[in-house]
């Protein structure tokens, strides 16, 4: 079984989780440049950033988990 798709969609959930997460990190820090508006956004949606936290390191654990289950024996890949 070709693993490259399951793979590929890991990653982006990853990537798009870990944006947030860092979104999230500059806002708290206060660096991050974003308007009033954008802000206070921010701070009403707390859970967003815990959730995102939570499902980018629940993809990275499963990255190399799903690997060797979606393999046929005798594949070389």
């Amino acid at each position: 079984m070709d693993t490259r798709t399951p793979r590929i969609l890991l990653m982006a959930n990853t990537a798009v989780f870990l944006l947030v997460c860092a979104a999230f990190s500059l806002h708290n820090l206060g660096l991050a440049p974003f308007s009033e508006d954008v802000r206070s956004w921010l701070d009403d949606n707390q859970w967003l950033m815990w959730t995102a936290m939570a499902i980018a390191v629940a993809s990275a654990l499963a990255l190399p988990l799903l690997s060797p289950r979606l393999r046929q024996p005798g594949d070389d890949r």
